[in-house]
C-alpha cells in the first residue's frame, strides 16, 4: 500500500491589492494555512485552510495544531490506492468541527492522489468541463465607478456587498446605473440586516429596475423562521451561506422554508465529499447550488472550483477570492475574463 510519508503546514499572509469589506469584517490580505501531502516517491498535493474567526471560528494556530495533531494520524495511515472519497468520513471520526482543517486535508491528499494517477484533481472527482463560470464580488465601501472597472474587465454578474452602510439602497441603484453593459446584481448581507430591512431594501431596488438575481444571508445565521417569512415577501430568490455548514444545518433549513439556494463552501463543509454530498442533498430540498470560497489563495480557489465544476458546470460561481491577491492579468493567471480555469 502507499503511503503519505509528511505532512507540513505552512501559514499564508499575502496582502490583497483591494480591501475586501463586508459586514462581518475587514480584510487587507489573505490569512490562511497551506496543507501539503506528500508520498514516499515525491509526489505531493495541497489544500488551504482559509482563517475566518466570524464565519468557521477557525485561527491558523487551531489549524495547524489539528492538522498536526489528529488529521496527519489519520493522513499517514491512509492508503492512498484506496477510495479517496472515503476520507473524509475518516477525518470527521477523529475530531468534531474544523471544517477548513479536515478540507484542506482532504483537498491536499485528492490532489495527490490525482498526480499519482496522472488526472487534474478536477477530473478525478468527476467534472467534464475545465473552466467554470465566477462573478466578481463588489466591497461594501467600493465607489459606484468599480462597475466601469469589473465589466471592462468581462465580469457580468456582481455581487455586492452590503449591511454597513446606511446607504446601501441608493449606493446599489448607483453601482446597477453605472453599468455601461447588462449586468445581474447579487446581493450579499453577510447576515447584517434585520427582517424590516430587508424587505424595504429589496423593494427598493425592485422599484428602481436593478435586475436582482437572488439576495444572500440577508439576516443572522440562526434565524431560518426569518428568512422563510422574508421569502414570502419578496419576489426574489433568497441563498443560505452561513446558515448551512451541514446536511443537518441543510435539513433544518429546507423544513423552515428558509431558502432557494444554497452556497457551498469547502472550509464550511469539509471538504469535496462533502461538498458534492451537500449538493445533492440540496437538490433533493429543491434549492440550486453555488459554490463560493473564503478569502482564499489560488490554491483554495481551484479547489473550490473543481467542486463547481462537479457539481454545477453550467452555474455562475463566487470563485473570485484568488483575484483580490494575484495580478489576474499576469500570464498563469486563472483568471480569464469571469471565466475560472482549473489546473491541468
Amino acid at each position: 500500500m502507499a503511503h503519505v510519508v509528511d505532512v507540513a503546514t505552512a501559514r499564508v499572509g499575502t496582502p490583497l491589492h483591494t480591501p475586501f469589506v463586508t459586514a462581518l469584517r475587514r480584510a487587507v490580505a489573505l490569512s490562511s494555512v497551506i496543507v501539503t501531502v506528500t508520498d514516499d516517491e515525491g509526489r505531493s498535493g495541497s489544500g488551504e485552510a482559509p482563517e475566518v474567526w466570524r464565519v468557521t471560528g477557525e485561527t491558523l494556530g487551531g489549524i495547524e495544531a489539528c492538522v498536526r495533531g489528529p488529521l496527519s494520524a489519520v493522513l499517514r495511515e491512509w492508503d492512498l490506492d484506496g477510495p479517496v472519497a472515503a476520507l473524509a468520513a475518516r477525518l470527521d471520526d477523529v475530531i468534531v468541527g474544523n471544517a477548513g482543517a479536515k478540507a484542506a486535508c482532504e483537498v491536499a491528499v485528492t490532489a495527490l492522489v490525482a498526480a499519482r494517477t496522472g488526472q487534474p484533481l478536477h477530473r478525478l472527482i468527476g467534472a467534464t468541463v475545465d473552466e467554470v463560470a465566477t462573478d466578481m464580488t463588489v466591497a461594501a465601501d467600493a465607489a459606484p465607478a468599480t462597475t466601469t472597472r469589473l465589466t471592462r474587465a468581462g465580469f457580468r454578474r456582481l455581487k455586492l456587498k452590503v449591511g454597513v452602510d446606511p446607504n446601501d439602497v441608493s449606493r446599489v441603484v448607483q453601482i446597477w446605473e453605472n453599468a455601461t453593459v447588462p449586468v445581474r446584481i447579487r446581493i450579499d448581507a453577510n447576515q447584517g440586516w434585520d427582517l424590516r430591512t430587508a424587505v424595504a431594501a429589496i423593494e427598493a431596488w425592485l422599484r428602481a429596475g436593478v435586475d436582482l438575481e437572488f439576495v444572500e444571508q440577508p439576516l443572522p445565521r440562526w434565524d431560518l423562521a426569518g428568512h422563510a417569512r422574508l421569502r414570502r415577501e419578496v419576489p426574489v430568490p433568497i441563498m443560505l451561506d452561513e446558515s448551512v455548514f451541514t446536511p443537518a444545518d441543510l435539513l433544518r433549513a429546507a423544513d423552515a422554508g428558509s431558502a432557494d439556494l444554497l452556497n457551498i463552501k469547502l472550509a464550511k463543509c469539509g471538504g469535496l465529499q462533502r461538498g458534492i454530498e451537500l449538493a445533492a442533498h440540496a437538490r433533493d430540498a429543491g434549492m440550486d447550488v453555488m459554490v463560493g470560497s473564503m478569502m482564499e489563495s489560488r490554491i483554495g480557489v481551484a479547489a473550490a472550483a473543481a467542486l463547481a465544476a462537479t457539481v454545477a458546470p453550467g452555474v455562475t460561481h463566487d470563485l473570485d477570492a484568488a483575484w483580490w491577491s494575484i495580478d489576474p492579468d499576469a500570464p498563469g493567471s486563472p483568471y480569464r475574463g469571469d471565466r475560472f480555469r482549473l489546473p491541468g
